[in-house]
């Protein structure tokens, strides 16, 4: 299932955890919120019944009445519109982050050909003390594969983002970047610090992850069919937001760097999952 809000309150907290710095095994708790915007973003109506809603909140171990206020603060918010009487659906134009996770499946043709040139973040100016400006700004580095290059106040990763340093700098806006930071094309680094850029990223353990993912999804999908159908419903959702998390922070670092072929595979196998987990929603709730 597609997860993708940022939320302030408290019912968005587990949503927060799993796009930021959570768990990435996806065993975290699931908000209400976090609930209602998997399945308004995944489901073949669009347009879902509050029944519905509360019968997936039944599912995942929720009372209806934290779905049902979930759904009214989400509607407060401008996140999720309410076309008609008991029913709701998805407003995309809720939330600046809404495309990043519906975006997963192509993430890959946000790359280009990389010529050996850098894009950086000059930061310092960035005030550390309001944290909610402080925090959107790093989730933005964070989302695009930004790494501090020691203590220079410089983030960098390699320029081969379609776009280019322009369309980077308005991408990480978009995202949240604070006011106070700089977005510059990086080139001819000293050879120590070209060697040290390289070496931002800890490809071993991206690679693993990205295995013990596979790996993961693999053994869950292989088993699903064997489970009562609201127990394999609710694992496809907590393992798929997991999946999804890995996949949204890929670094895409080009090939020279870090071969994609993992991350290829990552996707596909989400592909292949997500459908089956909706095949399951689908037969679990209520039409």
């Amino acid at each position: 299932m597609d997860i993708f809000h940022h939320m302030t309150a408290k019912d968005s907290k587990s949503y927060n955890l799993a796009v930021t710095d959570g768990p990435s095994d996806g065993q975290y708790e699931l908000g209400a919120a976090d609930l209602v915007l998997d399945i308004l973003s995944t489901h073949d109506a669009r347009q879902v019944s509050v029944a519905a809603l509360c019968r997936a909140g039944e599912v995942c171990g929720l009372r209806d009445q934290n779905v049902r206020v979930a759904l009214n603060r989400l509607v407060r918010q401008g996140k999720v519109a309410n076309p008609a009487r008991g029913l709701y659906a998805l407003n995309p134009g809720g939330s600046g982050l809404f495309g990043e996770v519906e975006s997963w499946l192509s993430k890959e043709q946000r790359a280009v050909a990389w010529q050996g040139g850098w894009v950086g973040v000059v930061d310092g100016a960035v005030p550390r003390r309001e944290k909610t400006l402080w925090r959107r700004h790093e989730r933005a580095l964070m989302l695009r594969g930004f790494r501090a290059l020691g203590v220079s106040g410089l983030q960098l990763r390699p320029d081969n983002l379609h776009g280019g340093v322009p369309g980077l700098r308005e991408d990480l806006r978009a995202l949240g970047l604070a006011d106070q930071a700089t977005v510059i094309a990086v080139g001819e680094l000293s050879r120590g610090d070209e060697q040290r850029a390289r070496g931002l990223w800890d490809l071993a353990a991206l690679e693993a992850a990205y295995r013990d993912m596979l790996s993961r999804l693999e053994r869950s999908q292989a088993g699903l069919h064997a489970l009562p159908a609201e127990v394999a419903a609710r694992e496809s959702l907590l393992l798929g937001r997991a999946a999804i998390r890995s996949i949204i922070h890929d670094p895409l670092l080009p090939d020279a760097l870090m071969g994609g072929d993992l991350r290829h595979r990552l996707i596909e196998r989400m592909r292949d999952y997500q459908s089956e987990a909706k095949q399951l929603w689908m037969r679990v709730l209520p039409a």
